[in-house]
């Protein structure tokens, strides 16, 4: 049987199809360069975005580290709270956006005002930011600057306890990621300086101090978890024998009054 063989295609099919694959070699060729174009731009986007973070960064690194108004200890990382001549001294350590801080805070900070108003008792505050570590925000850091600021016009009590008594639901929440939140808040504090205050928590004036203490606490190793309270060496939280209700803390505070 002999095989049967297709005519051959005419000149101007010929011409049709070659005229059809330079089309397609352009359309894809255009495709190619245009992927190439978005490849390139979303590199240069990206880089762009990472030098603007590090100038940022640099930025913030540049800015002179400012202490609140009294603010003690080494480096002045230590906000202090009631007479310095109190019989009895404290130490917390504690974050804004920290649930268990806001509990120990509910629980005891109207007999920690009883106490130091009796002049028997000084609280040494070190305000952390870790939280937006942990949990995406900024909340820890912008609450802390307020409270240098509120200490900056000698309301940081006022505001201590206006904050706390407002925590975030959650640690997911970051309340004080919005800083009208806390101007509102600082609003609660009788006789806060408002146009000092706004000043300050709007500018960030306090932002590197905060992250100075930050890293302060990072490079201790002795208390893994906050809130923390020390009393002559020893975490009162930690002693589930003793739990840190008002009533045992009167009995130390008292306890250092009368010898």
């Amino acid at each position: 049987m002999s095989k049967s063989t297709a005519p051959a295609p005419s000149r101007q099919a010929r011409e049709r199809l070659r005229a059809e694959r330079e089309r397609a070699a352009w359309r894809s060729g255009r495709v190619r360069h245009a992927a190439l174009t978005a490849a390139v731009a979303a590199v240069v986007g990206t880089l762009v975005a990472v030098a603007i973070a590090i100038q940022s960064g640099r930025a913030e690194d540049d800015r002179p580290v400012v202490p609140p108004a009294g603010a003690t200890g080494h480096e002045n990382l230590i906000i202090p709270s009631g007479p310095a001549n109190a019989p009895a001294t404290v130490t917390v350590y504690e974050d804004p956006r920290c649930p268990g801080c806001a509990r120990l805070e509910h629980e005891l900070h109207a007999t920690i005002n009883r106490l130091q108003d009796e002049g028997k008792l000084r609280v040494e505050y070190h305000i952390l930011s870790f939280v937006d570590r942990i949990v995406p925000g900024k909340g820890s850091r912008f609450a802390a600057n307020a409270l240098a600021a509120a200490q900056d016009v000698g309301k940081f009590r006022a505001f201590h306890d206006a904050l706390f008594a407002s925590p975030p639901a959650s640690e997911n929440e970051d309340t004080f990621g919005n800083k009208q939140a806390l101007l509102a808040l600082g609003r609660k504090a009788d006789g806060m300086d408002m146009a000092k205050f706004t000043t300050a928590v709007t500018e960030g004036t306090h932002d590197t101090w905060v992250r100075k203490v930050q890293e302060a606490f990072d490079r201790q190793t002795e208390i893994q978890a906050t809130p923390a309270v020390f009393f002559k060496g020893k975490d009162l939280v930690m002693d589930p024998e003793h739990p840190l209700t008002p009533t045992r803390l009167t009995e130390l505070v008292e306890a250092e009054t009368s010898r």
